[in-house]
């Protein structure tokens, strides 16, 4: 019989065989719990541990100095500010806020450097002279002056100026620039586009019945559409008419256009008298809009309306960036980028750039883009001055806007169109990013972001190498090195299109300039007679046939300014056989002519496109050690012969005729072109072809070449949605040309060279010291940061 006491102890047992199980589990899942967390902090150690390294930075990026800007920097915030506020205080100018301006008022339309003399410059750099005083160009639009007229003015000195200086450019063609040869600008803008809203309250029912689209009363990427415009603005120089075309307001709009074009009058400083004389609509001509609506509206006037064809969201993609197809890849992946495993090689200090052996300085010039100034290799100065000029398009069409499209960017003041570049896309993300300021059709001075970039390239390809065969199945030795060079980029976007400006320096004393296209193809709507000129790129667009062309600026100063320029022409002879009468060969031969004057070095050489020659700048008087005369080549990839000649919109491009040519310098012929070249092409008031008239002397002098380049553009399907780089790209090379004694490039301690031991799989490798082990990774910038606004 069990007693009380005995289950009470049985009881006891059991809560306790309870309790140790109970205790047993809970300190098995505290073990468990603690191991997992001791297992995750073993993997993360061991992460850690094995993570490389963020690769150094190496050479320093020196910020500007504001306050003590150096020769060839441009134009600072404050000084600009202070150009700004000096002008405007005073009262014989009667100045108003480009804000406040209406095209009667006169105001200040662009503040930018102006270069002292060249002569002046090179004292200071190679003689210690004192910098040259600071200087500002400014332009003037004078609405309320009879004539109404644009006026230039040197300011300074900066940054308190004292005085302001009414000047004409001796290599300008007039004494007076028209006001119908200024720029566009936002006082233009401002009521041109108040006129096309009202016109487009009137057109509603024209808009709205054949493209369900508005303007004045639109809901943004719903129902809206867009207009712009094209030039030059007529087709005289007793006129300022300017062509607007609609487009639909989605992504890539270019290529949306509606086939509604409307053509004002303004050439009135007086916006009264601004009106609207033509109209075009499905290729028929009207002269106002009242004709227009009740021609639309009424059946019993015969206008051939546009058919209404609705859009949907993926219809109208063809023209955007989306991303769409099937992909090649199942799942995505990084491309390959660059690393700089030992850090940075280059050094840029303000806009003074340091690389290797080369040394050089940079500024964007407001109108035209980015000017390389000093540019010296081992010490000696190869280019005082290395700069676009213009970058202009020719158009072929039908219609009113395309027909009379004629494209001077200069005009449309590329330079502060160079926006900001986007790492690991436009330019890799080891890159060094500079700003730059401008003050243009503003009223403040504004700070683009990132306008340009720096960075070293590998080339992809040796610069040298050679294998030495034994013709045993050996060899002797190997040799190379990789091309690295130096690179300074920057992209401009007018309107459309988007130029990709490179200028490489390599390791052998090279110097590279290369343009790349790409962005939008400029469309029309496919009338009937506009289709012999372009090939359809979708339904009722027509891309047009045009030339692209390039000019640029090349002071060579080849061992001092004292040069000349060679050509090498190769021709044929036919010759005796000394060693094997009477046999006779055909060979190759060159002949060096040295031009004495400019017409000789220009015209002269215009037509010369299938004649193979060297074009060489000279200096007679220095000899390397060879007695072979030092100089630098011209190797101009990009010709293209000119079509248009006899066409009188192109006079204002009439640089476009030389491949190359070659003027005595003149520090007034600063530019092959000016900012009125756009809507003044009929009578330039910057003729190039003057430059070469006169016809100075050009044999042992300081002398300027300048290089034409240029493509024909016929648009396919392929360019949608935009041109691609790869078969767009122009370049012309500045080859040292018995300069040196050797290729200079023998200096770099990347050269690597390979020779056998005793058997083929035993060799010795020599790399001068340098490492090709990679221990770091390059630290990630990518597209996020970027910003795409510009600071004023």
């Amino acid at each position: 019989m069990t007693t009380v006491s005995g289950i009470t102890r049985e009881k006891k047992d059991k809560r306790l065989r309870c309790n140790s199980q109970l205790v047993l589990r809970l300190v098995a899942v505290i073990s468990t719990i603690l191991c997992i967390i001791l297992l995750a902090v073993i993997i993360v150690l061991a992460v850690l541990k094995t993570d490389i390294p963020v690769c150094q930075t190496g050479s320093p990026v020196i910020p500007r100095d504001f306050d003590s800007p150096r020769v060839f920097d441009g134009l600072t915030v404050q000084e600009s500010r202070s150009v700004r506020d000096y002008l405007l205080k005073i009262k014989s100018l009667s100045l108003v806020p480009i804000s406040k301006a209406r095209p009667n008022n006169s105001y200040i339309y662009m503040i930018d450097l102006h270069m002292p003399l060249k002569d002046a410059v090179l004292r200071h750099l190679d003689v210690g002279y004192k910098q040259p005083e600071r200087t500002a160009k400014v332009v003037l639009v004078r609405g309320d002056q009879t004539p109404p007229r644009v006026e230039e003015y040197l300011v300074g000195p900066l940054p308190n100026p004292s005085y302001q200086r009414k000047v004409t450019n001796p290599s300008y063609t007039t004494s007076t620039i028209p006001y119908a040869a200024k720029p566009g600008d936002s006082v233009d803008y401002k009521y041109l586009f108040k006129i096309l809203e009202i016109a487009s309250y009137h057109l509603y029912p024209v808009l709205y019945g054949s493209y369900r689209l508005s303007y004045h009363n639109c809901t943004k990427n719903v129902d809206c559409m867009e207009w712009w415009d094209i030039a030059p603005k007529g087709r005289g120089s007793d006129e300022r008419k300017t062509w607007f075309w609609a487009f639909r307001d989605v992504e890539g709009f270019y290529l949306h256009p509606l086939g509604l074009e409307i053509q004002i009058d303004h050439i009135s400083t007086d916006v009264a008298d601004w009106k609207i004389t033509k109209i075009v609509y499905n290729g028929q001509l009207f002269y106002d809009v009242e004709d227009l609506v009740n021609r639309y509206v009424s059946k019993g006037n015969a206008v051939y309306r546009m058919e209404y064809e609705p859009l949907g969201y993926k219809e109208h993609l063809y023209s955007s960036y989306t991303r769409r197809g099937k992909s090649e890849m199942p799942e995505p992946k990084q491309g390959p980028k660059l690393v700089e495993p030992d850090g940075r090689r280059f050094t840029v200090d303000g806009h003074h750039i340091s690389y290797m052996h080369w040394d050089f300085n940079v500024r964007m010039r407001t109108s035209s883009g980015l000017v390389i100034y000093d540019i010296r290799f081992q010490n000696e100065r190869i280019v005082y001055e290395l700069s676009l000029q213009d970058a202009v398009v020719f158009y072929s069409g039908y219609g009113p806007a395309q027909g009379i499209s004629n494209y001077y960017d200069t005009s449309w003041i590329m330079g502060a169109m160079n926006f900001e570049l986007v790492p690991g896309v436009d330019c890799p993300e080891t890159a060094v990013f500079l700003d730059v300021d401008h003050f243009v059709n503003a009223n403040e001075p504004f700070t683009i972001r990132h306008a340009v970039c720096v960075f070293e390239d590998n080339g992809n390809l040796p610069l040298r190498r050679h294998f030495s065969s034994d013709f045993e199945g050996g060899y002797t030795y190997y040799a190379g090195l990789v091309d690295y060079n130096l690179v300074v980029r920057t992209i401009a976007n007018i309107w459309n299109y988007d130029y990709i400006f490179d200028y490489i320096f390599h390791l052998n004393g090279a110097i590279e300039t290369r343009v790349s296209a790409t962005g939008y193809v400029q469309s029309t709507y496919a009338l009937p007679r506009e289709k012999k000129y372009g090939y359809p790129i979708y339904n009722n667009v027509v891309a047009n046939l045009h030339q692209h062309l390039f000019h640029f600026k090349v002071d060579l100063d080849v061992n001092g300014m004292e040069n000349s320029y060679s050509t090498l022409e190769i021709s044929t002879e036919k010759v005796g056989v000394d060693w094997a009468k009477p046999k006779t060969k055909t060979q190759m031969i060159y002949n060096e002519k040295i031009m004495m004057d400019e017409l000789e070095a220009g015209p002269g050489q215009q037509n010369n496109f299938d004649t193979p020659k060297y074009d060489v700048i000279i200096n007679l008087s220095k000899t390397n050690k060879y007695d072979s005369r030092r100089a630098y080549r011209i190797l101009n990839f990009g010709k293209s012969r000119f079509l248009l000649e006899d066409s009188d919109v192109t006079k204002a491009g009439r640089w476009a005729k030389y491949p190359i040519s070659v003027t005595l310098y003149n520090d007034a012929e600063e530019m092959s072109t000016s900012i009125y070249a756009q809507n003044y092409p009929w009578e330039p008031v910057v003729d190039f072809e003057k430059f070469i008239q006169n016809n100075d002397s050009i044999y042992q002098r300081d002398i300027v070449a300048w290089v034409t380049m240029g493509v024909m553009h016929i648009p396919h399907t392929e360019d949608v949605p935009s041109t691609t780089t790869a078969g767009s790209q122009l370049r012309f090379f500045l080859l040292p040309f018995n300069y040196f004694t050797e290729c200079p490039s023998v200096s770099s301690p990347n050269t690597v060279k390979i020779t056998p031991r005793s058997g083929l799989s035993d060799v010795n490798v020599e790399t001068y010291g340098t490492s090709f082990q990679s221990t770091c990774a390059q630290k990630e910038y990518g597209p996020t940061n970027f910003n795409g606004r510009t600071k004023t």
